[in-house]
Formats: structure tokens, C-alpha cells, sequence
């Protein structure tokens, strides 16, 4: 895996000295205080092993995918038993539209493509939104770094010479989502906090997931594996004891679907799972197919691969910790307990114990000051 350097903010060609970053300002995950929805359960069901990109229409983008993955466009899509005229045949089962399916076949013609989604059940293309995957991935810690890494987290970042938005410190370049760069100051500004990435480049700190070291917990040993997971700036760091080895950013739950925080072990391993929410009155509210390299820590909620959104460092999921399709096969690999051959799914056990995986919150202000 090549070492990903800091980039470098792109000289600005439009936009006046009033011109501000063209991201929404979003702000940072509200750690200990969010709250939760009642009722919502999270459920799983196994799927077999996955069968990986072939030519008969599986995923292709040398992403570490089971299948390539489509949105359901509207309620009532039709799912019938083979490739045909709709007004001929019957419908086996109907499709809700809060749903992703997981495609095992592409068929019909360059006028009407047809999906399959699983044994004898084929979508028409047109009632279907084909996912495009983040390509997305974080970065190796193996060297002693005297630079903190931020990871960009908006699209058309504006670079300032200095702190705070004015008519007399205008835009003096952008940078753009995921650009990896050096934190090397926090400062204070009237309109919030700064961060200097270089000589005479600042840029607001709502716009960049900085990666801070966390403490070792209590309980866990200086040679045990262990991943950290930081709400307040959405990021994570593999730890091999003391030594941090890998660091990405994720998507953590959204207020009122809180990520729990506390220490805990990755209980279950999973190539790919479905899942699905319902309420206590059972009616299915989201149902996703063949979730990649599920680790679940504690009780339904887990890290896992997420395919169907590429805005990583910014909450955004039920509870669970979304990492990109790399991010996730990186860590399912490196984590514990092990999985071995083509076993779709394995246990923690005092043999082989589940890696330990740490939920906080810090503000990379607190540490940068």
C-alpha cells in the first residue's frame, strides 16, 4: 500500500475575498449528548460466501466488494422470476424503496437491462440506482511522523493566509475532499478555530478530521491490537500496542441514532450480512444486502463497509461505524478473531479473542491547543 503525502492547496482562479468554501458547513459529531430513537432494532441475517468480480456482471472497480450494489428507486418495484415483458408476467415480490440490493447478474439488452438480485428474482434497470462505491482510503502510520495528519472533509476548500474569513484575507487556493494534509496549529479566530497546514495557509477547522493519538485504555495490553474511535472528529486509528499503524475517517451515527461509547471487543466477524431495521410493530424500515466485512463490537452495532455513500468524516449512519469499502477490508484483515479460509462468519473466543475497539470523544481543539 503506497504512503499518501499532504496535499498541497490548489491557487485560486475564481471567487471574490467573500467567497466561502462551497461545502455546506456541517458541524462536528455531538458526542456524549446525542440521543437515541426508540424502537429501532437492528437485525442480521447471513449470507453465503461472497462470489467476487467475474464476467457475468459482478463488481468490477477493483474495489474489495462482493458484488456491485443498487438502490431501490421507488415502493412497489416488481421483482419477477426471469427477464421478459412486464404486461406477460407476474410480479413474485415487491420491493420497498428504502432498500439496496446486492446484483448477481446483468442481462437483457442495450434497450432494457435486467438485474438479477438473487435466485430466480430479476429487477428491470430502470427501477434501480447502481451505487458508486467510495474509492476512499486512509492512511499507513508505520514511521514516526512529526505532523499531525487532517484529512479535508468538503469540496472546494478555501486556504486563507491567515485566520478568519475577511474582505482583506481572501481565498489563496482550495482543496478538496479527502486531500490529506498537515496539521501543525490550532488557532482561535473570531469566526471559530484554524488550523495552520503550511507557512501562510490556514483553513477552518470544520472543514478538516484531524487524527490525534488517543490513550491506551485501562484493560487493554501494551501488545494487544486495538482500534480507536474518535466521534468528535470521525476518525479512527489502529493501535498495535502503543504504536498507531493505521488512521482513516469514518461515519459515525447520525444525533438521534448515537454510536455508544465505551471500550469494547469485536464480538463477530462477517464477509457480508444483510441488514435491516424495524420497529417494535415489525414493519421493515431499511433493509440493506450483503454488507462487506462486518465486525461487530457490541450488540448490533459494528464496524462495517459502506458502499452506498462517499462522505466519510461525517456522521451519518444508524449507530454503526461506516468505513469505505478498503478502509474496512484493511481492518476486518488486520482485526481479530480471525477468519479463516471461506468461512462466511467466525466467533471471539478465548483462543482467539476479538480485537478491542474504543468509542470516545475528543475535539482535536483540546489537543492542539
Amino acid at each position: 500500500m503506497g504512503s499518501r503525502q499532504p496535499s498541497t492547496a490548489r491557487a485560486m482562479n475564481s471567487g471574490g475575498p467573500w467567497a466561502e468554501n462551497k461545502t455546506e458547513l456541517r458541524s462536528k459529531s455531538c458526542g456524549w449528548k446525542c440521543g437515541t430513537a426508540a424502537g429501532l432494532v437492528a437485525l442480521l441475517v447471513l449470507s453465503g460466501v461472497p462470489a467476487y468480480a467475474d464476467e457475468s456482471g459482478l463488481d468490477a472497480s477493483g474495489l474489495p466488494l462482493p458484488y456491485r450494489y443498487a438502490w431501490v428507486r421507488h415502493d412497489d418495484t416488481p421483482v419477477y422470476a426471469a427477464p421478459g415483458d412486464p404486461a406477460q408476467m407476474t410480479p413474485v415480490r415487491f420491493m420497498f424503496s428504502n432498500m439496496w440490493v446486492s446484483i448477481v447478474e446483468e442481462t437483457g439488452t442495450e434497450q432494457e437491462v435486467w438485474y438479477g438480485i438473487g435466485r430466480e428474482e430479476y429487477v428491470r434497470g430502470e427501477d434501480l440506482w447502481l451505487a458508486k462505491p467510495s474509492a476512499f482510503q486512509g492512511i499507513p502510520l508505520g514511521d514516526q511522523r512529526e505532523w499531525v495528519p487532517g484529512f479535508v472533509v468538503g469540496k472546494d476548500v478555501n486556504v486563507r493566509a491567515r485566520p478568519g474569513a475577511a474582505w482583506d484575507n481572501p481565498p489563496v487556493g482550495t482543496l478538496q475532499y479527502y486531500d490529506l494534509v498537515r496539521v501543525l496549529e490550532y488557532v482561535g479566530a473570531a469566526d471559530g478555530a484554524w488550523y495552520r497546514i503550511g507557512e501562510g495557509q490556514y483553513v477552518h477547522s470544520d472543514y478538516v478530521r484531524v487524527v490525534t493519538a488517543a490513550p491506551r485504555p485501562d484493560g487493554v495490553s501494551p501488545d494487544d491490537r486495538w482500534i480507536a474511535i474518535d466521534l468528535a472528529e470521525q476518525t479512527l486509528v489502529a493501535y498495535e500496542g502503543e504504536r498507531a499503524v493505521y488512521a482513516t475517517i469514518v461515519s459515525t451515527g447520525l444525533p438521534w441514532w448515537a454510536t455508544p461509547g465505551g471500550l469494547f471487543q469485536i464480538q463477530r466477524k462477517i464477509r457480508a450480512g444483510d441488514m435491516r431495521g424495524s420497529g417494535e410493530d415489525g414493519v421493515v424500515y431499511y433493509l440493506v444486502q450483503d454488507v462487506p466485512w462486518t465486525m461487530y463490537f457490541h450488540k448490533g452495532y459494528a464496524l462495517h463497509a459502506a458502499y452506498w455513500h462517499d462522505g466519510f468524516g461525517h456522521p451519518r449512519s444508524r449507530g454503526c461505524v461506516n468505513l469505505s469499502p478498503r478502509d474496512a477490508k484493511w481492518l476486518f484483515d488486520w482485526s481479530t478473531p480471525t477468519l479463516l479460509g471461506e468461512d462466511p462468519h467466525v466467533l471471539a473466543s478465548q483462543d482467539d479473542p476479538g480485537t478491542w475497539v474504543y468509542v470516545y470523544s475528543a475535539p482535536a481543539e483540546d489537543a492542539l491547543r
